[in-house]
């Protein structure tokens, strides 16, 4: 199984995947999450779902169907144009980083910055995705998060020297 999104040389085993493949897919996870209507929103869960990983199955399942009816509901539309996307090795994770566009049926159209973040593990040579999420703002690294906690050590030390 090959994405859409494959620009350069990748491999896949039965358990593993080079980080371009996992790139690839984490792009066309986000593309296919990030672009939806009323009218696409059913085909997106039915593309989604024979890739979800058992432990994350059900609660993205719940997610997705509150989504669709809220986005039925609202005549919401969204769109990802997408900046960047980045392999962490330490977390083995592929982050997605763009803008979002949602429009409702009687508003303006409004831009935030969004980031996807995926965890896409290789089983029998398909991609399987364990973990998903999707934030407002630049991607969570784990260098971000951990400047971000000293950060906050550092703001709490000198709250307590007060």
């Amino acid at each position: 199984m090959q994405p859409f999104t494959l620009t350069e040389e990748a491999w896949v085993t039965k358990n593993n995947a080079s980080q371009s493949y996992k790139e690839a897919w984490g792009f066309a996870f986000a593309q296919l999450l990030g672009n939806v209507t009323p009218g696409t929103v059913d085909f997106v869960k039915e593309r989604l779902t024979p890739l979800l990983s058992p432990s994350i199955y059900q609660d993205v399942i719940d997610a997705i169907e509150i989504q669709a009816q809220q986005i039925k509901n609202d005549r919401v539309t969204m769109r990802f144009e997408p900046r960047f996307v980045e392999y962490e090795p330490k977390s083995d994770k592929v982050f997605v980083y763009g803008y979002s566009y949602v429009k409702g049926a009687s508003s303006n159209e409004e831009r935030s910055e969004r980031s996807y973040e995926f965890a896409i593990k290789i089983s029998n040579y398909a991609p399987v995705l364990d973990y998903i999420d999707t934030y407002v703002g630049k991607p969570r690294t784990k260098a971000v998060l951990e400047q971000l906690q000293r950060k906050e050590e550092n703001r709490r030390k000198n709250e307590e020297q007060r």
